[in-house]
């Protein structure tokens, strides 16, 4: 049965893992796979936040911060999305569509990128595309999983941090004042 994901059977065949299979560098795809778990890049992030605290460098702890917090939205927005659609994998397994792998390393590029340049940014970019191509050449994804993935990773980092940082809402009820502040 075709669905919106197939992409007129391209998808649904998963063609793309039988070429990747041929390339023979699971090597590498290996490290895509550990490189797309969420605890990698996790520990990288609360590491960073809690090393820039440690040695007063705000740089790396608002890095840190920020990549803590592309992270946790990326993986309750995937959860939201994964047991919303239920698309089955093609290893078999369920909760294929999107992939959490994919859209935890594409969710760190953009962090990556804006606190230390493009320097840093394109292998961060080039590591979480080995990450999509493993997670396809393993059977755990499709295609279009990992599409998905990547595109919900970039808008995730970028949503976090391109927003404004200091956000004061106020609200006053009579004598009551509540003041809310997001620094």
């Amino acid at each position: 049965m075709a669905t919106a994901f197939d992409w007129g059977g391209y998808d649904s065949k998963n063609l793309l893992a039988g070429d990747l299979v041929n390339l023979n560098v699971q090597p590498a795809f290996d490290f895509g796979n550990f490189y797309g778990e969420g605890w990698v890049e996790g520990g990288a992030a609360l590491g960073s936040w809690s090393l820039g605290a440690v040695v007063n460098d705000p740089k790396l702890q608002q890095f840190g911060r920020d990549a803590t917090e592309s992270l946790l939205l990326s993986t309750v927005l995937v959860t939201c999305v994964k047991y919303s659609v239920n698309r089955n994998r093609p290893d078999g397994g369920s909760y294929s569509f999107p992939s959490g792998h994919t859209i935890t390393a594409f969710c760190f590029a953009p962090v990556v990128q804006k606190y230390w340049g493009w320097e840093a940014g394109i292998p961060a970019y080039a590591l979480a595309a080995l990450t999509a191509f493993a997670r396809v050449e393993g059977y755990h994804h499709y295609l279009s999983d990992v599409i998905a993935g990547a595109a919900l990773g970039i808008i995730v980092g970028n949503a976090v941090v391109y927003s404004p940082k200091d956000v004061s809402v106020s609200v006053g009820m009579g004598e009551l004042n509540l003041k809310l502040a997001f620094n």
